[in-house]
């Protein structure tokens, strides 16, 4: 998140947006007002000639690329693995324990409706989606569908209506999928700033894992990397920045990027961290901005980079994985993979969106949300309706296999930074969540609030689960913003070390607040 809350801010975000997805356009807009106004030697100025010819081509990108495109990402995704009886139960009742409050919970899942166009079969319908990960009849589901909408009403104490009412579910496997153009001009940009960032972080002593050359014309913009690169990751389908690890008292970093351009907004905290420190940067490319192969299934994505860990020795054999947004949704996985778990010694997740996965606020701000400030017109615009990006979201995405619940942190040190104003997530019930473990909405008040903005100045690093809340800060902007950078890496440098320069490792004791 690049921007503030301006009015100037907000012109400048959608005139840029515009510039840089409809150039062909405005091209066109030119060549018709050039015309109008000064007749054949107008458009055939030189200038003229140049803004006609690449308005042409942006056209014809649009045409034959982005439509065809954009119908083929239509198609339906892998079908998930079915969940037993007994998993989808236990999901279905510790979701509806930490759901701050039902019916805001229940409306936003069905676009904001109204509580009376919500009934059965509109609820059949979404969690048949939900728990089932499939849609159409309920057939021999009918029965145990009908057991969680007897639960839902036990705990709301409300009685939903027979048939079928007006409200839609979010059914992001099966909705269709919103997606904005990407113009010549975006990609060449967005490029030309991947090939910034490499060079940057060859400099600062990284090294490039390429995917294998043979893959360089499967992604675009095209990466020269990919072909100059010595190095080639042992994961053919994920590429990587690495750092050698010379630290003998610190430990070395995992990270995983989130939605956007890549690695290019974390070079300002990649470059704090000291050098002797190793660092294995995952790039996700099909949130990145980028027209490439689909995201691979969270299990997938789980074995390449166990293949990398292994490439590197015992080098990660103890690491601090650091995620940001949508990078933290590989952390489930990882640690119910038991080869892989032991490994993490600690964890930092900053602004996660893993957390509370289950609440509709992701999935409604990423897909549903009619943008009015500039921060969540610079999310529309740079992230959520992105091509892959939007693919992603709906079609290679599991909820259910990327949730993370705050019993699988216990054992480990954690922290979650966490803007105040995150536009993405929903900061209260996450924080409420890492702090107290619940999510009542007692714990929402203002006073609660204040204890959190207070955490900054209170973390130790030693416990189990620390919260750092930084208020007026929204999403992504801890690594965007210089006065914010050192706290993220406070964060890593104290999980980093092994010796007391770390702290004592101390178990929460449910007395968080005097501890």
């Amino acid at each position: 998140m690049l921007v503030g809350l301006s009015k100037a801010e907000l012109i400048f975000v959608r005139a840029t947006a515009v510039v840089l997805i409809y150039p062909g356009l405005i091209c066109f807009a030119y060549f018709v007002l050039a015309a109008l106004a000064g007749g054949v030697s107008a458009i055939a100025h030189p200038f003229s000639i140049l803004a006609e010819v690449y308005g042409a081509i942006e056209i014809l990108w649009y045409v034959f690329w982005f439509l065809p495109f954009k119908h083929r990402l239509q198609k339906r995704g892998p079908v998930p693995a079915r969940m037993t009886k007994e998993e989808r139960k236990e999901l279905f009742t510790k979701g509806m324990s930490t759901v701050p409050d039902l019916e805001t919970y229940v409306r936003g899942w069905f676009d904001k409706a109204h509580m009376e166009d919500i009934r059965r079969d509109n609820l059949k319908e979404w969690l048949l989606w939900s728990l089932f990960g499939r849609d159409g009849n309920f057939g021999d589901d009918a029965a145990e569908l009908d057991g969680y909408i007897q639960e839902l009403e036990e705990r709301m104490m409300v009685t939903f209506k027979k048939g079928r009412g007006d409200a839609k579910a979010l059914r992001l496997s099966f909705d269709p999928i919103k997606m904005t153009h990407r113009s010549l001009l975006f990609y060449s940009i967005t490029g030309f700033g991947d090939i910034v960032t490499t060079l940057f972080l060859l400099s600062r002593g990284f090294q490039f894992y390429r995917q294998p050359r043979n893959t360089f014309f499967s992604v675009f913009p095209f990466r020269p990397m990919t072909l100059l690169s010595s190095h080639q990751s042992a994961a053919p389908e994920m590429s990587y920045f690495y750092r050698p690890h010379t630290s003998k008292r610190q430990r070395p970093i995992v990270f995983i990027h989130g939605m956007g351009v890549g690695m290019t907004p974390y070079l300002l905290w990649l470059k704090s961290v000291p050098r002797d420190v190793g660092i294995i940067a995952i790039e996700l490319l099909p949130v990145s901005n980028k027209i490439c192969p689909p995201m691979p299934s969270s299990g997938e994505l789980v074995d390449c980079i166990s293949k990398i860990l292994a490439q590197h020795g015992t080098e990660h054999d103890s690491f601090v994985f650091v995620g940001n947004s949508y990078g933290t949704l590989l952390l489930s996985p990882m640690l119910r993979r038991s080869g892989l778990a032991h490994k993490i010694d600690s964890v930092v997740l900053v602004d996660p969106v893993a957390l509370l996965l289950h609440l509709p606020d992701v999935a409604w701000n990423f897909t549903r949300r009619r943008p009015r400030t500039r921060p969540e017109w610079e999310i529309y615009y740079g992230a959520a309706t992105d091509p892959m990006v939007a693919h992603t979201l709906a079609r290679r995405f599991d909820f259910r296999d990327a949730i993370l619940w705050r019993e699988q942190l216990l054992g480990r040190r954690a922290t979650v930074i966490l803007g105040g104003r995150d536009c993405v997530t929903h900061p209260a019930a996450v924080a409420s969540y890492v702090y107290y473990g619940d999510v009542e909405t007692h714990d929402l008040a203002e006073e609660r609030v204040e204890t959190w903005k207070a955490t900054p100045g209170i973390w130790t690093g030693q416990w189990e689960m620390e919260l750092m809340y930084l208020d007026g800060l929204d999403h992504g902007q801890a690594f965007l913003m210089p006065d914010y950078v050192p706290t993220v890496q406070k964060v890593v440098d104290t999980y980093c070390w092994k010796d007391a320069l770390g702290g004592e490792f101390r178990k929460n004791t449910g007395d968080y607040e005097n501890g």
